[in-house]
Parts: C-alpha cells; sequence; structure tokens
C-alpha cells in the first residue's frame, strides 16, 4: 500500500513543477458557428495575461467604452503555452466578432467597438489607458524555458460578415488594441 502513495505523490509533484507543465487552449474545427449579434472569444495559455472584449452602442447619448486592471495571481512560468482555433470555427457568423488569443506571459489584448447613433458622438478607452494597466508577473519569474505557440486555422471565420475584430500575441510582454468606433450623427433610421 506504501509504494502507490509515493508513486502518487511523486507523479504529483511532476506535475507541478511549471518547466514540465502545459497549458493549452483549443477551440474545435465547428465551435461557435452561425451566431447573429455580439460574439466575444477569450483564449489564453500562460500567466499574467488580461484580454477584453467591450462593446457599447448608444442610441441618444455618448457611447462609452472603459477597461479596468484586474490584479493577477503569481504562478511561476514554464513549459508550453499553446492557443489555436481549428477548422471552420467561427464561421458564418453575423454581427461584432471579437476573438483574442495569447499564448504565454504578462500580454495585454483588447478589442472595442462603440455604435452612436445620436449627437452626443463617443467616448472610447485608447492604447494610452491601456498601457497604464500593466499585467507582468513579479521581477525575476520570466522563464527560458518557456514555449509559445498561436494557430488560426485558414478556414476559421469563413462567410463571417460585420465587425471582425482579432488579436493575436505570443511571448512576453506584448499589447494587442483593435479599436474600432462608428459615430452615426443624424443617421436615418426606420420609423412605423
Amino acid at each position: 500500500m506504501m509504494k502507490y502513495i509515493v508513486v502518487a505523490i511523486l507523479s504529483l509533484l511532476q506535475l507541478m513543477n511549471s518547466s514540465q507543465a502545459e497549458n493549452r487552449v483549443d477551440l474545435g474545427s465547428q465551435a461557435l458557428g452561425n451566431i447573429r449579434g455580439n460574439l466575444g472569444v477569450n483564449m489564453v495559455a500562460g500567466n499574467h495575461n488580461q484580454q477584453g472584449n467591450l462593446a457599447s452602442i448608444s442610441l441618444s447619448g455618448p457611447a462609452v467604452i472603459q477597461f479596468s486592471q484586474q490584479n493577477q495571481s503569481s504562478v511561476t512560468p514554464g513549459g508550453h503555452q499553446s492557443v489555436a482555433i481549428h477548422g471552420a470555427a467561427l464561421g458564418q457568423n453575423q454581427g461584432l466578432l471579437s476573438i483574442n488569443q495569447a499564448a504565454g506571459e504578462a500580454n495585454q489584448q483588447l478589442n472595442g467597438f462603440a455604435l452612436s447613433l445620436g449627437d452626443a458622438g463617443i467616448s472610447v478607452v485608447t492604447d494610452v489607458n491601456l498601457g497604464n494597466s500593466i499585467a507582468s508577473p513579479s521581477p525575476g519569474q520570466l522563464s527560458a524555458s518557456m514555449t509559445t505557440s498561436i494557430y488560426l486555422d485558414d478556414n476559421a471565420l469563413s462567410g463571417s460578415k460585420g465587425v471582425i475584430q482579432v488579436n493575436q500575441v505570443t511571448g512576453q510582454g506584448n499589447q494587442a488594441v483593435n479599436m474600432v468606433a462608428l459615430p452615426l450623427a443624424g443617421a436615418v433610421t426606420a420609423s412605423p
């Protein structure tokens, strides 16, 4: 009986060793297709990453988007970080599609969309605001033994229409921002 307990503890210790860890996020080949409206997808493998998909639609006042930081826990990085979208995933969608893929450490991604039909305009967060929100591990904790990979299949998103925002980052300390602002003051609207 004691032999089995020792083997189980050694196996658990090997899994806890971050240099041997593998974090993998896969989106299957037919996943999230034929959706109408607003779709936000955040995929991350690694530590200390921040991702956001924000949308604001206003019919009379200003459309406002704001991004804020959440504190991250401290984890020692290492191993292989992998994110993949396979096959025809996310295909045949219509509307607003916002996708973030990150593999690595201390990366930030933001997709923002603002639509205003009134005369009040649009107020959106900028890269400067995002730059003030830092996702970073404790000093000296970045690992040279970490490998990263991101994959987006050629058939992914096929047939999709509308506003499509995609951020892909791999590595350490990267920032990627997609912002779309559509002020349509004086736009013609249908009425019964």
